[in-house]
């Protein structure tokens, strides 16, 4: 067991001896790897600074041998003679020829008529309908060029041409001031005829050539309103598709009340259609039919006539009525572009009222007046008179300050007249006419008095057609 740790032990201490040695041996080989690193470096720092040196003392010498100044040869003369041509002839055998078999001929450079079919665009003519009574302006535009320009048939427009756009185009002079190159537009029928002309340097017109001088254009279609210019406008609106609606604007129909009140002042209203525009105090109606023309002018549509008042204004046409659309065409003022606008028509018609208990005859108290109990309230009627249903009730029109107000539609309701009271069948029947809210309708009213109810003996079998002072005020309001 003792000779057994012994020999371990002694085991052990050789192996970390030769460990030693093997460590010494690798430091040894290290030493002198880095002692040979260190001698090449060395002798390669030896061998650059011999090589620059030698550099520097050759560039010395150059600059020392270097000359100052280098001739330079300004001619190099060549002596030799030219190979002798086969068919050389005397002088005077070229003398003989005379005039000469070619000859070339000087032309010098001169202006043409552009092509300008390919660059412009004809957008059409003015198609308002008080354009068409004087000459309607031509619309006319460039290729790439959003700017449309309006001229009078046989009216110059100035053309240039400017280098710096991107691609070159030509484009209008601006305020038509006059240049070299100019067009001259008519119309045939849709197309139109442009006629070109262009100057020279000397002012001479130039018709060469002769088929780019007479071009023939036909409309392009420009279908948004205003493309090209600025968002087009009426007063605080913005022109598109719900103009109409956002001023208010409402359809009802003929004016029955009108046209059975009216009279002579109210007669350019027969046969029309009443389009009511805004709301409350600030209400205002027009009535129109196919073919009229509205101008915006004073914050409102007024209706005229076409002509040289409404040119420079924007024309609102209307086109078509039918039985539940009216079609309007809207123009801007230059004519070149239109949108269409639609209105549909409100309905309304008279509302029930039950008669038999609101109004209740009382009796009469002369042969035009006669008394009614009108919801639970005691009221003196005549012939002629008029009561507007409001929200308080049924409420008789006195001033000519209220009937102003039913007949502009500030006050509004439905509205009944008084017919009188006549015998019929033998039996005596209160007679009187109810208009809707809207006024586009009508009703005959007929209700029996009750017997026993005096009444004055004159009445005979037809309405009693006395006037009564409202009446009056609005015959007089009429004709003011």
């Amino acid at each position: 067991m003792l000779a057994s740790t012994i020999f371990l032990k002694v085991k052990a201490l050789l192996f970390f001896r030769n460990l030693i040695d093997l460590s010494k041996k690798l430091h040894y080989f290290n030493f002198c790897r880095y002692l040979m690193y260190k001698n090449l470096i060395t002798y390669m720092n030896i061998f650059l600074g011999a090589v620059s040196g030698i550099l520097i003392m050759a560039a010395i010498i150059l600059a020392v041998i270097r000359v100052s100044d280098i001739a330079v040869v300004d001619e190099m003369s060549f002596k030799g003679n030219m190979p002798k041509n086969a068919f050389a002839l005397s002088k005077l055998s070229y003398d003989a020829i005379k005039e000469p078999f070619l000859s070339l001929k000087y032309h010098p450079m001169t202006s043409q008529i552009p092509d300008l079919k390919k660059t412009l665009i004809f957008y059409g003519k003015n198609g308002r309908p008080d354009a068409m009574l004087t000459k309607p302006h031509l619309h006319f535009s460039f290729n790439g060029n959003k700017a449309v320009t309006a001229v009078f048939p046989g009216e110059k427009l100035f053309l240039t041409f400017n280098k710096q756009a991107t691609p070159p185009q030509y484009t209008f002079s601006k305020e038509n001031i006059e240049t070299p190159l100019w067009i001259e537009a008519d119309i045939r029928e849709d197309d139109a005829l442009v006629k070109v002309f262009m100057k020279n340097e000397d002012g001479e017109l130039i018709s060469d050539p002769a088929h780019l001088a007479q071009i023939t254009l036909k409309p392009a279609v420009q279908t948004k309103f205003g493309a090209g210019t600025e968002i087009q406008e009426i007063g605080t609106y913005r022109i598109d598709g719900s103009l109409l609606a956002r001023q208010k604007a409402r359809w009802h129909g003929p004016d029955r009340f009108l046209e059975k009140h009216g009279g002579e002042e109210f007669s350019l209203c027969m046969g029309k259609h009443r389009v009511d525009f805004g709301e409350e105090d600030k209400i205002y109606s027009v009535f129109v039919c196919p073919g009229d023309c509205l101008i915006w002018k004073e914050n409102r549509w007024n209706v005229i006539n076409p002509g040289t008042e409404s040119l420079s204004n924007h024309l609102l046409v209307v086109k078509k009525i039918d039985e539940r659309i009216m079609n309007f065409e809207l123009w801007d003022v230059e004519g070149k572009n239109k949108i269409v606008l639609n209105l549909i028509k409100a309905h309304e018609t008279v509302a029930k009222q039950n008669f038999d208990d609101a109004f209740k005859f009382v009796g009469a108290r002369t042969r035009s007046q006669f008394v009614f109990e009108i919801d639970d309230e005691r009221m003196l009627l005549c012939p002629k008179d008029w009561l507007v249903l409001t929200e308080d009730g049924w409420k008789k029109i006195t001033t000519p300050e209220e009937i102003d107000a039913y007949v502009e539609r500030k006050l509004s309701g439905p509205l009944f007249v008084f017919d009188g009271i006549l015998r019929k069948d033998d039996r005596q029947v209160f007679l009187g006419t109810i208009f809707n809210a809207s006024r586009t309708d009508m009703q005959t009213i007929e209700l029996p008095i009750m017997q026993g109810i005096s009444t004055p003996q004159s009445i005979e079998n037809k309405p009693n057609t006395l006037e009564n002072p409202v009446a009056k005020n609005f015959n007089r309001h009429l004709h003011e």
